[in-house]
């Protein structure tokens, strides 16, 4: 090998890769940051009370003291598509931290919930997935006075990061692939939040 080519070589190892490493650290650094700006205590929720498929009555009280991603997926055409990312963020984030979800699903007429818990192959209600269910009509009323909704989100599928306070952190909506992109690179930053 020249000695030409050996001093390239150098060169890229010394000067070459600490620059690529800072770049990429700094770039995490920032991302970080804005996520921390983006997930600031908004609104507390209201008090609510609503039993799960297993007649597990959850209210604010039950929430409090756990970090939670309530996905209120409501009866559109795109529910079994929000429930699978929703199941895909809890399995990614299950073992570094302890995800805590609610889902809150709109049933139509003629629908069980054991059978829409099947067919959105949601897990089954346990102390870190809980799965409620109401009427088609009342799912996105209930959770937009409950979760204080923004107007930008009423009537649609979202996600609402709620931290131990009961202070929610963000809204997403879940139809949005740009908005769901955004749940994804904010919901580990959130989860390890300092309490």
């Amino acid at each position: 090998m020249s000695s030409k080519v050996r001093i390239l070589v150098v060169f890229i190892i010394l000067i070459g890769m600490p620059i690529t490493a800072w770049y990429f650290l700094n770039k995490g650094s920032v991302l970080r940051k804005n996520a921390m700006e983006e997930l600031k205590a908004k609104d507390v929720i209201d008090a609510f009370e609503t039993p799960t498929e297993n007649d597990l009555i959850v209210n604010t009280n039950f929430l409090k003291g756990r970090r939670w991603l309530v996905a209120i997926l409501g009866n559109g055409p795109r529910r079994a598509d929000n429930a699978q990312n929703i199941l895909n963020l809890y399995n990614q984030s299950k073992e570094e931290f302890k995800p805590n979800i609610l889902c809150i699903t709109g049933l139509l007429q003629g629908e069980s919930m054991p059978q829409m818990t099947q067919q959105l192959k949601l897990r089954s209600t346990d102390s870190t997935w809980l799965n409620c269910y109401l009427a088609e009509n009342h799912v996105h009323p209930y959770t937009y006075e409950v979760f204080n909704i923004p107007l930008e989100f009423k009537n649609k599928a979202c996600a609402v990061l709620v931290d131990e306070k009961l202070h929610v952190r963000n809204y997403f909506n879940l139809d949005d692939p740009a908005s769901v992109k955004e749940l994804v690179w904010q919901y580990p930053v959130f989860l390890s939040l300092k309490k």
